[in-house]
């Protein structure tokens, strides 16, 4: 994915976590509204496994890398959202992402673009202040 293309892909998906989290739905004020994202998108992170490697027996489809140019977020029934990426070469690339597995592919995104030094400042909600302790001890 080019740094254009996650510019424009990163709202789109921003208004996909928005409309499913039952904050949307509530009277807040939009600082609260971001903070409640941005708590639940830690929690969905939090019941992902970032540790598995990329399994090397997997086959590579092409042997050249595919350029995504276009793409479509379709928010679905049932939390599920479906991507589809366009490539330069014609191919489409669906995926069906429940809310866990997208919240892991806005912190991936997050992560690679910071990376990259795309500065493209993208925080779920308010996440930029929030901090998680690492010894997931509570605080107050």
């Amino acid at each position: 994915m080019t740094r254009r293309f996650v510019n424009i892909l990163w709202p789109a998906l921003m208004t996909v976590i928005e409309k499913e989290d039952p904050a949307s739905k509530q009277n807040l004020m939009p600082g609260a509204r971001k903070a409640v994202t941005a708590m639940k998108h830690q929690e969905a992170i939090a019941e992902s496994n970032f540790s598995q490697t990329h399994d090397e027996d997997t086959k590579q489809l092409t042997p050249n890398p595919l350029l995504v140019t276009g793409g479509t977020v379709n928010p679905g029934k049932q939390g599920v959202t479906g991507l589809t990426f366009k490539t330069q070469g014609g191919a489409e690339i669906k995926i069906s992402l429940n809310k866990t597995l997208l919240h892991a592919l806005c912190r991936l995104l997050i992560e690679t673009t910071m990376k990259a030094d795309w500065d493209l400042g993208l925080v779920v909600g308010a996440a930029a202040g929030i901090m998680v302790p690492e010894d997931k001890t509570q605080i107050h």
